[in-house]
This record gives structure tokens, sequence and C-alpha cells, in this order.
């Protein structure tokens, strides 16, 4: 419901942009008087559709009672604009299903992940409005498995070694013990 306090409270910025001046002298930007302020629409509403894909979704519900989404975006090269699109995926989801999110990036190369790391911020002056640090899998953290039975104890951790780590001179024991370790695996739990 709009009252006339939530009409007031935006419509003077709108129609007295010096309003701002606290605002514009905390961080340390020249007066709103002596900037171009213009009006725009307040409208959020997407006209056309977007396509905007996020490489994984997933929602968590820990034991504990967390519940959690997991977006997990697969990063070959720094992308430009590419912390847009995360800072959106996370807001958007976050806004459909009022969980926190977890960004993921999965990165084969050191640069690649130093890179998505972040922060990727919406930034005026001094103040982020908005701050977007994905949690960043890559030859950084992820251990290198060259050993079979760090392969039968734990399938997944040797599949995204050998993910993360192709880049590595120690690629191809690596895809080896993986390869050697799935054969003991049933057919479900090696495909």
């Amino acid at each position: 419901m709009v009252t006339s306090t939530h009409e007031a409270s935006h419509r003077i910025f709108q129609e007295h942009p010096e309003a701002l001046a606290p605002v514009f002298e905390a961080l340390g930007l020249p007066p709103p008087a002596k900037a171009i302020i213009e009006a725009m629409s307040p409208d959020a509403t997407e006209i056309r559709p977007m396509e905007r894909r996020v490489d994984t979704v997933l929602k968590v519900e820990l034991s504990e009672g967390d519940r959690f989404m997991v977006a997990v975006e697969k990063q070959t090269d720094p992308v430009p604009g590419k912390g847009i699109s995360w800072a959106y995926y996370v807001a958007y989801l976050h806004a459909k299903f009022g969980l926190p999110v977890l960004l993921v990036a999965v990165c084969h190369s050191k640069r690649t992940a130093k890179w998505a790391t972040g922060p990727f911020e919406s930034r005026v002056g001094p103040w982020a409005t908005q701050v977007t640090r994905p949690f960043v899998l890559g030859p950084h953290n992820v251990p290198e498995i060259t050993d079979v039975s760090m392969v039968t104890e734990n399938p997944a951790l040797a599949t995204i070694s050998a993910i993360v780590h192709c880049e590595s001179e120690n690629h191809p024991a690596i895809l080896n013990m993986l390869a050697g370790g799935i054969r003991f695996f049933d057919k479900a739990t090696a495909k």
C-alpha cells in the first residue's frame, strides 16, 4: 500500500536531488547540485525475455535445518561483465526461492581462479551496495588425486580434481588414477 510517507521519501529525491547532499558528502562525491541527475523508470520488470542460464542450480537442505541454494558456474577464462551476470544470478535466485545463495565457480587455471574470487562490486565511491564473491574450486584448493585409493574413497573429488587440474603437468596421472579407480565401482557410480 502506497502511503504519503512512502511517496514523499522517494519523490523528494526525484524533484529535489539536492536532498542527496548528505549521501554524496559521505561518499566523497561532488554535490548533487553540480551533477546531472535524471529520474528513470523505477519499473524493474523485464519486458522482453532475456536468456540467462546458470550452469547448475541446486537446493540444499541440511539435516541441521539449514537451507540454501547453490549456483555452480564453470569458468574457463576471465570474462568482462561476468561479475554482473553472477550478481544477477545470485539476486534472482535469492528473490525467487527466498533462500541464501552460494555461488561456486569451477576453474581450471590459477589465473582464472584468482580472477573469479572477485569481489565483483556495484560501487559508488567507497560504498559497495552489492558485492558478489564466488567460492572458487580450482588448482589452488582442490588436491591433485594421483592415488587410486583416494579415487575409490571419494570419486566425486577425484573427478573434480581431473577437471580443475586439466592444465597441470600431472593431468595424465590424475586421469589414469581416475580411470583405474572407476573399475572398482558399480556401473551407475562409474557413469
